[in-house]
């Protein structure tokens, strides 16, 4: 009967360990373009509209008219996705975040400041 009480005693003490050291949640469908929710001590975000919009190949899709779902137009979208990650994973590592998700997509129960590095990924590209 010990070893019962005793097994039940660290399962709850982990879950509640496990609980208190989820650093940030994230809403259903969020974007995470650096890292992982599960392990943060430093999050930060990033507007994807305004950071989208920066990049070439976005603005190339915006002024020539082309369907995002057609093949040019995907392969605009997948360049300009693999440039905006290299972007956030450059700034996070130099300002020390070790997570970046979309703006609005995350939040923090633990008060910590999340950053926004939007100009700073903006600058990078």
């Amino acid at each position: 009967m010990s070893l019962r009480l005793a097994v039940r005693s660290a399962v709850i003490g982990f879950l509640l360990v496990a609980s208190l050291t989820c650093q940030v949640t994230l809403k259903r469908g969020a974007v995470v373009f650096h890292g992982s929710a599960s392990n943060t001590s430093a999050p930060a975000t990033i507007d994807e509209g305004r950071v989208k919009a920066a990049t070439k190949e976005w603005q190339k899709i915006e002024a020539e008219g082309i369907d995002v779902t057609s093949a040019q137009g995907k392969q605009l979208l997948a360049q300009m996705n693999a440039k905006i990650r290299e972007a956030v994973k450059a700034v996070a590592s130099a300002e020390g975040r070790d997570m970046v998700a979309r703006k609005d997509d995350i939040s923090d129960r633990q008060g910590r400041d999340v950053a926004d590095l939007t100009d700073k990924v903006i600058a990078q590209l």
